[in-house]
């Protein structure tokens, strides 16, 4: 098991699109307080095009008790926002695709 370890930071974008081209899958992280970011974006179209298997971790789960104060419902709910934008972005991705598969055959 080889790990690669890439900043999520706009600066590292080439980083992560070469790190995305050696390995076969990758960990997104994404901050359960801050949510999916521009970066977060970016990182998960790069890892798309790659084709890589990708495993969503959310980070921080504990700060949305500690520091923000949130009751379980309200994290919970918090949570759930954070996959549903993740799942709205992937879902854009593979349609997308499927759009421009279906006007290449055309």
């Amino acid at each position: 098991l080889n790990l690669v370890d890439c900043p999520g930071h706009i600066d590292f974008s080439s980083e992560v699109s070469a790190a995305a081209r050696l390995c076969d899958g990758g960990l997104v992280l994404v901050d359960c307080v801050d949510g999916v970011n521009v970066q977060t974006q970016i990182v998960l179209q790069q890892a798309y095009r790659e084709r890589l298997r990708v495993c969503l971790v959310l980070n921080k789960v504990d700060l949305l008790y500690t520091k923000m104060q949130y009751s379980a419902a309200e994290a919970a709910a918090r949570l759930f926002a954070v996959l549903t934008s993740v799942n709205v972005i992937m879902s854009s991705l593979m349609l997308s695709e499927g759009i421009a598969k279906q006007a290449d055959e055309e």
